[in-house]
């Protein structure tokens, strides 16, 4: 098992984190960079949208939260769009697991979920209600 980089957590705009997941993407994907874990905020309200996703409300172009405008950014992964707000965001570049996506994401949450329970915040695996 290779060694993983801890990218220290970091509160920026939407545009900025999307640009730092990419660019973590990209250099793992090219060998250049170690598999990695990080978790961010976001400076400001922020609806991100997954990869594949091309088509949404026009009104959201112009969406505002006590008066700040709510940017929108891309994903450099699927999914849904998230409103972010507050949140606190994770995300991991690896190519060590292989499987079925919702296998990998398992194997993933079940990761996070062991990090946080060393620190005494027990959480466990839930289902979406989708």
């Amino acid at each position: 098992m290779e060694n993983w980089r801890l990218i220290p957590l970091l509160r920026a705009s939407g545009t900025m984190q999307m640009a730092i997941d990419q660019w973590l993407l990209e250099q793992h994907r090219l060998g250049k960079h170690p598999p990695a874990l990080r978790f961010y905020t976001w400076a400001s309200p922020t609806i991100s949208l997954g990869y594949h996703q091309h088509r949404w409300p026009a009104s959201w172009q112009q969406l505002t939260w006590q008066e700040i405008p709510i940017q929108l950014v891309r994903r450099p992964t699927g999914g849904r769009a998230v409103l972010h707000q507050g949140d606190l965001t994770y995300m991991v570049v690896t190519s060590e697991l292989r499987g079925k996506r919702l296998d990998v994401y398992q194997k993933i949450c079940e990761f996070l979920i062991e990090g946080w329970r060393s620190l005494g915040i027990n959480l466990h695996y839930g289902t979406a209600g989708r």
